[in-house]
């Protein structure tokens, strides 16, 4: 088989433990491209393969005792839609079976079937199963997905840049040419903020929203002629617009003065378009606030929190404004700290648990307080009161008070000792945040630890009912991939191996009872077929149980 025809798992499932024992080890099933076989003598046995691997063709008998092979059949059909189904038939059975045939397996044998036959059908299914997984058939699917989500995509990263998220040049190059952006590094733009007004922000969630997308539309159909834009609804609830100037306006112009005064006043009327058509065709209004040019993306924050700015000195509680901000207004003396607001703030990295990015924010915060306003005592207390609301919102949403977590000392505000300098509020953040650290890591190593209890009390206490995974994760309200990975990371051991270690440990302690056959053995253990249970002991213990308890009945065998 070559590799690209992709690697298949296959499952027989027939009672008689002969056959299937044949099938799966006599076949050359790698020709076909079956890289593995699975064995099941009862369907019970195969749902419980099926839960723990990923299988993709199945053949069945239909006659089986304890369920069939159309009872199995349904039961693949509701959770495991994808899977090939094959279905072996004797000729008194197929009458029985063509409905199901018809409409739910891929394809039927009649019994006995040769080898060849076999072999074909698989080969067949494993073709089908190739072609549906095409690789280029599911990249177009995805690129069409892709190509779906772009609008909100874009939005997603301009609103990132906005509230001064930093990116690396070329990761930033790389996600602009991936949305299909016409922006580069160093490259001239304007900023436009749009605040709709009036009944507009009254609506329901779904009318603001069609009217949102009516004034993006209005202003790409306006602006087309000699600007780009991209647009994001910001976190502020405005339209933002970045607006740049196709190269090929730039040299129709004799000199660089008259391209300025040109796309300055062409801006400024499209801007005002803008305004008449909101107001004549959705019967809303809107003031809009035109940023001074800046350079991609360095600028961009800035030029937002300047038109913010604008926004609220100029135009306040005022409608139906609108403002060309000139950046000539005093600017403000005292700053905000940068890296304590921007995305991703330190309170959503706590709450996704993963504490190596949060040291990193922490630390961040820290450096520009450190280098910029150490000795502003309200910078101080800005940072102090940003991290302990997120530390003890972190502790809240677990189910703790911040002094259980970090320590009375450390939670006493009362003092307000950690903003006496930079020093001492450096040395309080990163105690509090080991602490809160240690503690979360602990309950989690508990609460595994409660997991894994459970889960052997319930494998203990149905160890000869059901004890499948899918039975001990219903139970734990887990997903049995989940149950398997928590136990296998608490213990080092698979479960499967646990649930067999105790039922070989129960079965040697029936044979002790001679009155107790092997086979009703069996059966007390869950084994339907006896000669399963037979291989399963002598593949544990390396004798058939009749051999253990002859050699219990002769004392070889220590108790």
């Amino acid at each position: 088989m070559s590799d690209q025809q992709g690697e298949l798992q296959l499952l027989l499932v027939d009672d008689e433990a002969s056959v299937v024992d044949s099938l799966a080890d006599t076949l050359p099933w790698r020709d076909i491209g079956i890289t593995k076989v699975f064995k099941a003598y009862s369907g019970f046995e195969a749902l419980e393969i099926l839960r723990t691997n990923p299988v993709d063709i199945l053949i069945s008998d239909i006659r089986m005792p304890g369920m069939t092979g159309l009872e199995l059949l349904s039961r693949v059909r509701r959770s495991w839609k994808k899977i090939k189904c094959i279905l072996l038939s004797g000729h008194a059975d197929f009458a029985y079976a063509q409905q199901a045939i018809a409409h739910e397996t891929y394809d039927y044998l009649l019994k006995p079937a040769s080898d060849e036959e076999l072999l074909s059908k698989v080969g067949g299914a494993a073709t089908a199963l190739r072609e549906e997984r095409d690789e280029t058939r599911f990249r177009q699917r995805i690129a069409q997905a892709f190509q779906e989500s772009l609008p909100k995509l874009r939005g997603e990263l301009l609103n990132e840049l906005l509230q001064g998220l930093k990116y690396a040049p070329e990761r930033l190059t790389d996600k602009l040419e991936s949305l299909k952006i016409n922006m580069a590094h160093g490259e001239s733009f304007a900023m436009m903020l749009v605040r709709l007004e009036g009944h507009l922000p009254k609506l329901d969630f779904y009318s603001l929203s069609l009217m949102e997308y009516a004034v993006a539309n209005m202003a790409e159909e306006l602006f087309e002629d000699w600007f780009r834009l991209w647009s994001c609804k910001s976190v502020h609830g405005y339209l933002v617009f970045v607006v740049t100037v196709p190269e090929e306006k730039r040299v129709s112009f004799a000199s660089q003065e008259q391209f300025s005064q040109a796309i300055a006043d062409e801006l400024q009327q499209k801007a005002a378009q803008l305004q008449l058509s909101v107001s004549h065709y959705l019967k809303g209004s809107v003031s809009v606030l035109i940023n001074k040019w800046g350079s991609f993306p360095h600028d961009i924050t800035r030029l937002y929190e300047d038109v913010l700015l604008a926004l609220r000195r100029q135009v306040g509680s005022q409608s139906e404004l609108f403002v060309q901000v000139s950046g000539e207004a005093e600017q403000p003396q005292v700053h905000s700290l940068q890296r304590l607001y921007e995305p991703p703030q330190l309170v959503h990295l706590l709450e996704s648990g993963n504490f190596e990015p949060v040291e990193e924010k922490l630390t961040a915060i820290w450096e520009e307080l450190n280098r910029r306003w150490a000795d502003s005592p309200e910078h101080l207390l800005e940072v102090f009161f940003s991290v302990y609301a997120s530390f003890s919102s972190f502790a809240h949403k677990n189910g703790r008070e911040l002094a259980d977590v970090i320590g009375s000392a450390l939670s006493d505000v009362s003092g307000l000792t950690p903003t006496r300098s930079a020093a001492a509020l450096h040395q309080w953040m990163f105690q509090s945040f080991q602490m809160l650290r240690q503690c979360m890591e602990n309950e989690t190593r508990n609460d595994r630890e409660l997991t894994v209890r459970k889960i052997k009390q319930y494998v203990r206490k149905h160890l000869v009912d059901d004890v499948s995974l899918q039975s001990i994760a219903d139970y734990m309200y887990m997903h049995p991939v989940h149950v398997s990975r928590i136990f296998k990371l608490e213990t080092g051991d698979n479960l499967s191996d646990y649930v067999l270690r105790l039922k070989m440990e129960l079965a040697v302690s029936l044979l002790a009872d001679p009155s107790l056959k092997s086979y009703e053995i069996a059966l007390r253990l869950g084994y339907q077929n006896p000669n399963y249970f037979n291989k399963v002991f002598k593949k544990y213990y390396s004798l058939t149980p009749q051999e253990y308890r002859q050699k219990l009945d002769g004392g070889d065998i220590g108790g």
